[in-house]
C-alpha cells in the first residue's frame, strides 16, 4: 500500500512529521538543502496563516514536532532519536528559538475555523491550482476533476460566457437580429445583477427559487415625473415591482441557455430548471395575449371621433405610425426607422415598404402598402428626413415611441386611449386577415413571422410582395377607408 506521504515539513508552523528510517533520511536531505541555500530562516519567518492538516496516515507510525504549541511525540526509541536529531538540526539552523516563540493557531482553533473553498475551477489555462490544504490535495483534485468533467472543453462557463455562446449558436457570428440580441442580453444582465455571474455548475434548483423571489421582491427603478407646479423632477413614492410574467420570461431565458449548452455538448451537468414551474405558464401567457387583441372594428371606433383630426394635426408621425401598423402589421420599431428610400414600387407596380431593419430575420421583408398611405409617408419622409423618433445609443426606439404614445393618450384619456398601441394593431391586423380568409403563408410573409410550411420553406424562395399584394391589397384599402384615413 502506498502511503499518502513519506514526510511532512511545515517550517512556518514549526511542524515536522516523519517516520524514522528512509523517510527520515529523505527529510534530513531536504532540511540540509534548505539550510545550505539559506532558505530555512526565510521560511521560518513567514506568517503561519495557512492551514495544513495531516492526511489519513495515523500519527502512531510517526514522530511529531510542533514547536510553537510545545507538542512532541515519539512512540519508539527510533522515533525519539529521529525527533531529537531534528531539534538539533533546527538549532544548528538558528531557528529553534524563533519557532518556539512563534504565535500560531492551535489545532482546536483551526478546527473551529469556518470551512473555505479550497479549489476553484480554472477559468483560464494561465491560472494555477492553489490548495490551502497541501495534504488534502488529492481530495481537492478529485473535486476539481469532477467539476471539470461537466465541461467537455475543460473550462468552466459562467452565465455571461455561456450566454455569449448561446447567442453565437442561435444567431451566428454576424447576426442580423440585433434587437433580439439586445433584449436577450438585457435579460441575462438583469439575472446576473440579482445572483452574480456564477458558474453553470454552481447554480442549483434551490437557487432558481431564491432568484425568482428576489426578482419579485426587489423594487424596480421608476421614471421621474414632473409636478404641474414647479416642474421639478420628483420620485414616485410608490415602489414598482416586476410582474410575474416578466420574472418568468427572464428565468425561461436562463433555462434556454442551460438547454442550449447541454445540446451543444458544452455542459454535462444537470439543468437546475428541470423541475422549475414558472409563475406564469405558457398557456396563461397565450390567454393573456388573446385578451389584449383589439378587433379592427374596435380600433375604428377609437379613431372615429372628434379628436381624430386633432391627433393627426398634433402628432402626424405617431398617426402615420399607427395607421401603418394597422394596415401592414409592421412592428413599431421598424416603422420608426423608415427612410424615404425604404418606400419603393415593386416589379409588379405595387407600392411597398422594403423592411431592412427588424427584430427578427423573418422580419426582413417587403410589405404591400395602399397608395394613399404610401404617398403620405413618402411625402412626410421627404420633408423631415425620418419619422421623427430618436433611437437611443443601442438603436432602440421603444422609449421614443412610448413617450410619443403617452403624449397621444393625454389628448383623450380614459380606457379607450389605453388600447392605442402599435403592438395591438399588429395583432388586430393578423386577426382581421384570418377572418377575411387569408392563408397562413401569406399572413406569415406579410407580418414577418417565421415560415413553417414545408412547401414554402424547402421548395420555394418564399412569398413575393406582388403575390401578397394580390391577396391583401383590397383588404388594406378597406381598412384605410374604415379608419377614414386622411393626410395631411
Amino acid at each position: 500500500m502506498i502511503k499518502p506521504f513519506s514526510y511532512f515539513v511545515n517550517l512556518p508552523k514549526g511542524q515536522i512529521k516523519a517516520e524514522p528510517g528512509a523517510d527520515d533520511a529523505n527529510k534530513n536531505e531536504l532540511l540540509e538543502f534548505l539550510k545550505n541555500e539559506g532558505l530555512m530562516k526565510q521560511y521560518a519567518e513567514k506568517a503561519a496563516t495557512d492551514r495544513v492538516e495531516a492526511t489519513s496516515q495515523t500519527l502512531e507510525e510517526m514522530f511529531m514536532v510542533d514547536l510553537p504549541n510545545g507538542i512532541f511525540k515519539a512512540d519508539t526509541p527510533e522515533q525519539h532519536e529521529a525527533l531529537m536529531a531534528n531539534l538539533r538540526s533546527l538549532k544548528d539552523a538558528e531557528i529553534l528559538q524563533p519557532l518556539a516563540h512563534k504565535v500560531v493557531q492551535t489545532a482546536q482553533t483551526v478546527a473551529a475555523a469556518p470551512a473555505q473553498t479550497i479549489v476553484h475551477v480554472l477559468s483560464s489555462p494561465q491560472q494555477q491550482l492553489t490548495a490551502q490544504d497541501l495534504l488534502g490535495r488529492d481530495k481537492e483534485l478529485e473535486k476539481m476533476e469532477e467539476v471539470k468533467s461537466m465541461y467537455p472543453m475543460g473550462l468552466a462557463l459562467t452565465f455571461s460566457e455561456a450566454h455569449k455562446l448561446y447567442l453565437d449558436y442561435s444567431f451566428g457570428k454576424n447576426p442580423e437580429n440585433t434587437k433580439t440580441i439586445r433584449d436577450y442580453e438585457s435579460r441575462m444582465n438583469k439575472i446576473i445583477e440579482v445572483c452574480g455571474d456564477r458558474y453553470l455548475h454552481e447554480f442549483e434548483p434551490d437557487d432558481v427559487v431564491q432568484v425568482e423571489f428576489a426578482m419579485l421582491e426587489t423594487p424596480s427603478p421608476r421614471p421621474r415625473k414632473k409636478t404641474s407646479k414647479n416642474k421639478k423632477s420628483v420620485e414616485d413614492s410608490k415602489p414598482q415591482f416586476l410582474t410575474k410574467q416578466t420574472v418568468s420570461e427572464r428565468l425561461r431565458h436562463l433555462k434556454a441557455v442551460y438547454s442550449k449548452m447541454r445540446l451543444k455538448r458544452r455542459y454535462r451537468g444537470d439543468n437546475p430548471f428541470d423541475y422549475w414551474e414558472p409563475l406564469v405558464s405558457s398557456a396563461e401567457r397565450k390567454r393573456s395575449g388573446k385578451k389584449s387583441i383589439r378587433s379592427v372594428e374596435r380600433i375604428e371606433v377609437i379613431f372615429n371621433g372628434d379628436y381624430y383630426g386633432k391627433f393627426r394635426e398634433k402628432a402626424p408621425n405617431m398617426y402615420l405610425l399607427l395607421m401603418t401598423a394597422i394596415v401592414t402589421g409592421m412592428r413599431a420599431s421598424s416603422i420608426a426607422r423608415l427612410k424615404e428610400e425604404d418606400l419603393m414600387i415593386s416589379v409588379g407596380g405595387n407600392p411597398m415598404i422594403d423592411i431592412t431593419r427588424d427584430k427578427t430575420v423573418a422580419g426582413i421583408r417587403q410589405v404591400p402598402l395602399p397608395r394613399p398611405l404610401f404617398d403620405a409617408i413618402k411625402d412626410y419622409l421627404k420633408k423631415n428626413k425620418n419619422m421623427g423618433f430618436r433611437g437611443d445609443t443601442a438603436d432602440n426606439y421603444s422609449s421614443a415611441i412610448s413617450k410619443a404614445n403617452c403624449r397621444f393618450k393625454k389628448l383623450f384619456g380614459g380606457e379607450t386611449a389605453e388600447q392605442l398601441n402599435a403592438h395591438d394593431m399588429r395583432r388586430s391586423f393578423n386577426e382581421y386577415l384570418k377572418k377575411r380568409g387569408v392563408q397562413l403563408d401569406i399572413r406569415s410573409s406579410t407580418l414577418g413571422h417565421e415560415q413553417r410550411e414545408v412547401n414554402v420553406v424547402s421548395y420555394t424562395t418564399g412569398i413575393s410582395v406582388d403575390e401578397s399584394a394580390e391577396v391583401i391589397s383590397v383588404i388594406q384599402e378597406d381598412l384605410l377607408q374604415l379608419m377614414k384615413f386622411q393626410f395631411p
